[in-house]
């Protein structure tokens, strides 16, 4: 009788334990998919994002950019074979395209880690998938200012899933003008450089062109530029001089040409290469041609994953989420 009464009691046991973990695990996924939706769709301020939990365990987006008084990050975000880049300064927080609508989780998370909720400014440089596919999520998850991008005319489901979402939102929209300056705080400005004209034939050549300035310091963000396009910038007469360079196309050997480069003549060089792409990005005439003016660092996010570029008006120092090796040779 004894024994029969300790099985029954263990069975109960058990049964209990079963219960408990069933009522556990469908706690957990519907905590999993409330915040899910809310990241998404909700937008309840109050709920922390997956992110922030993620976040809190330690998890998430390398590397963190933990900035001190007077500093100030440009983050190249990997988005695989795709453009991304977010510049926070002075409270101000700027990005440059976001990747196709595969990478759209990857760029929330990071821009969430780094404690951004508020993109002041969204800039595309040009209406390619590969530099602003998913553009259309990313402005539905954030609160932004406005989206500038260059006056091409565009005609693809991309782009008016895009249109929709700025006008469901009533964010502001213009068109990118050269000359134009953000200032992003003191002795802070990035300067709107190109498209210059309006009347190319390779779309690539309307890609909006940056440069940003920061005391000392100096940073060049080219989108998907062309020769021709670099040719332009340089017949203008403009100050092309910059520390760190977004290199044009991925390190297409269509642009990065040896002139733009000579202008340019930029000490570190970060690439946004996907690791497997079938154009062979960077190419090695680019490499070749950034050597020759004397650039000493060379960055990609295919080796490197995300990289962060900290300068605090003087010097500059750099941050990558993988230490892996990425040279010229």
């Amino acid at each position: 009788m004894e024994r029969k009464l300790k099985r029954g009691k263990i069975k109960r046991q058990r049964e209990f334990i079963s219960v408990f973990l069933g009522i556990a695990a469908s706690v957990f996924l519907a905590a999993v998919l409330f915040l899910y939706f809310n990241d998404r769709y909700f937008h309840i301020g109050v709920i922390p994002s997956e992110y922030d939990v993620i976040s809190f365990f330690g998890g998430g987006a390398k590397p963190y950019a933990t900035l001190s008084d007077g500093e100030i990050a440009v983050s190249f975000i990997d988005v695989g074979q795709g453009d991304c880049e977010l510049i926070s300064a002075n409270g101000h927080n700027i990005l440059i395209d976001c990747g196709d609508t595969d990478k759209i989780d990857s760029v929330a998370g990071f821009l969430k880690y780094s404690g951004v909720e508020r993109l002041d400014t969204v800039i595309i440089t040009h209406p390619h998938d590969d530099h602003y596919g998913g553009m259309y999520k990313l402005l539905s998850r954030f609160e932004v200012g406005e989206v500038v991008m260059p006056e091409v005319e565009v005609q693809s489901v991309t782009y008016q899933r895009l249109t929709k979402v700025i006008n469901d939102r009533d964010i502001r929209f213009r068109y990118a003008k050269a000359g134009e300056r953000l200032t992003l705080g003191e002795d802070i400005f990035l300067d709107i450089i190109a498209p210059i004209y309006l009347d190319y034939a390779e779309e690539n050549n309307f890609s909006i062109v940056a440069r940003l300035i920061y005391g000392e310091t100096s940073f060049l963000f080219t989108g998907d530029l062309e020769r021709a396009g670099e040719l332009d910038l340089i017949d203008a007469g403009l100050d092309l001089r910059a520390d760190v360079l977004k290199v044009g196309h991925h390190g297409s050997a269509g642009s990065s040409s040896a002139e733009f480069l000579h202008c340019v003549s930029p000490s570190i060089a970060v690439f946004e290469t996907g690791a497997i792409n079938y154009y062979g990005h960077p190419r090695s005439e680019v490499l070749e041609r950034l050597a020759e003016v004397g650039c000493g660092e060379a960055y990609s996010t295919a080796a490197n994953g995300n990289i962060v570029i900290i300068s605090d008006g003087k010097e500059l120092r750099v941050l990558t989420e993988k230490e892996e090796a990425y040279s010229f040779e």
